[in-house]
């Protein structure tokens, strides 16, 4: 029996899929046992992973189509539609090869949908829908992926690998950037070498290389990575993302006047130029129709801000003026004085009310994990018994009895963070209500970073439409505002 030709596209569908090994392996089996079950004989298989970059993805895709047309295939094979193709332009590259040739057929085999040029509407409608939908699939993360960087760049850390003098470290579950205690010290002599009569980036790439600084992938560094890393304004605490400078709050090792003169001598005695715009509500307002940030503009004295208006909608919408949006936050701050001390006490024990399930299902965590250590204590002390008794060795018991201690010790750790969370949320309800009420008074006597904290602290969103602004509370002062202000009528009338 003569086999016909066929080739395979798999796709690895997540980061976690690809580690494990799992996905992978496991749609080549199906295609293969698919394809034996149809005289089918694959003849190679293409395999896509999610963590490569779009390009490379499209690439690998086009790859695949072009050697199914050198090697005039018939057949192509793939798991599911969403396996296949994730992009309008893949559905129409498959859709223009399937019409070209009446024997040709893509098989989506747990789809149970075989496409050939003479299929069905139904089918074709059936092969739309699910393109569509894979396509929404990578919108959506898309979407997600920009509001996590515009998120992370707004707390002032960056989305990016950090360069080198830097590495990201996990704290209170966050990835952070820290200097490595390994290089930053050479970075900065990197720089402070550079300034040096004689010296130049030539020669900092080779002492580099000489103190053995490499990149992640283990080799030494070009010159021209050289020269971003002494132009690279990360080093003063300015992140630089898709052409826009964020404030920083990672720990800086180079100061501004280093990093000045090495600017001076790198860019043929020309200084750079700073920004010493600083608007308060930088990176702080999005517009309600397009989503875009709000940007600001110096003009006469005053800042006046407006999304990018890329949209129709927002191109007649009118600016904001900086100095009235912060008189509106400056109301609102008020609005959270309570005029009778007892009903901060009131919302207080509310605040604490709210969170009582959140605490409940600590509690029984910390029974749970109460439990758990009991029972490895039981089990332990049976253990002894029976060494005791002979009917274990003196090392089976001394291997299983330090397992137990290492699980009670482990379990203790998560038990004392446990409780220590449940303390400290009691801290931060006090520190909050207090601070709502002093937010107003502090606010004129804080500087712009200053009042940036007060404002994020306090305050859930803010939003811009057509030259208005709406500014929502976090739920915990949402509580403390409408108590306050139910005060306040009482008492006016």
């Amino acid at each position: 029996m003569i086999l016909e030709k066929a080739v395979s596209i798999a796709r690895v569908s997540s980061k976690r899929q690809e580690d494990e090994g799992y996905s992978l392996p496991a749609q080549k089996k199906l295609l293969n046992n698919y394809a034996i079950d149809r005289n089918l004989k694959v003849l190679k298989t293409f395999e896509i992973a999610e963590t490569a970059s779009k390009s490379l993805q499209r690439k690998i895709f086009q790859n695949a189509m072009r050697y199914i047309e050198e090697n005039d295939i018939k057949h192509l094979l793939v798991e599911k539609v969403d396996r296949h193709v994730r992009n309008l332009n893949d559905a129409v590259e498959t859709h223009d090869w399937l019409l070209v040739d009446k024997e040709r057929k893509v098989h989506f085999v747990k789809d149970n949908l075989v496409l050939h040029q003479n299929s069905r509407s139904q089918e074709w409608l059936n092969w739309g829908i699910r393109v569509v939908m894979a396509k929404n699939y990578i919108d959506n993360l898309r979407e997600e992926s920009m509001k996590g960087t515009k998120e992370k760049l707004s707390q002032g850390w960056s989305p990016s690998t950090p360069p080198i003098g830097y590495h990201t470290v996990i704290k209170n579950g966050k990835r952070l950037h820290e200097p490595n205690p390994h290089t930053w010290r050479i970075i900065k002599e990197m720089f402070e070498l550079f300034l040096r009569e004689g010296e130049s980036a030539v020669t900092v790439t080779k002492e580099m290389k000489r103190r053995g600084i490499v990149t992640r992938g283990g080799r030494p560094y070009q010159h021209s990575k050289v020269v971003k890393m002494l132009d690279n304004k990360y080093y003063i605490g300015i992140i630089q993302y898709s052409g826009q400078e964020y404030p920083g709050n990672q720990e800086t090792f180079i100061t501004k006047e280093l990093f000045n003169k090495v600017q001076q001598k790198l860019h043929g005695g020309r200084p750079t130029v700073y920004k010493r715009h600083n608007p308060l509500f930088k990176n702080m307002i999005t517009c309600e129709t397009c989503e875009g940030v709000v940007t600001w503009q110096l003009q006469k004295g005053r800042y006046y801000g407006a999304c990018q208006r890329l949209r129709n909608e927002c191109k007649g919408h009118k600016t904001i003026r900086e100095d009235r949006l912060e008189e509106d936050i400056k109301r609102m701050l008020e609005n959270l004085i309570c005029p009778k001390p007892e009903v901060v006490d009131w919302a207080l024990n509310e605040l604490k009310a709210r969170n009582e399930s959140t605490d409940q299902s600590t509690k029984e965590s910390i029974k749970a994990i109460e439990s758990q250590i009991n029972r490895f204590t039981l089990m332990d002390s049976r253990l002894y018994d029976d060494k005791l008794s002979g009917d274990i060795s003196r090392e089976v018991y001394q291997s299983k009895h330090d397992t137990f201690l290492e699980q009670i010790s482990e379990l203790e750790t998560e038990k004392d963070k446990l409780e220590s969370a449940l303390n400290d949320k009691g801290k931060k309800i006090i520190a909050y209500t207090q601070l709502s009420q002093k937010a107003a008074e502090l606010y004129d006597t804080r500087s712009i970073k200053q009042k940036r904290v007060l404002i994020t602290k306090l305050f859930q969103n803010i939003t811009y439409n057509n030259g208005f602004v709406s500014v929502n509370y976090k739920e915990l002062a949402q509580v403390i505002a409408n108590k306050s202000l139910k005060t306040r009528e009482i008492l006016g009338s």
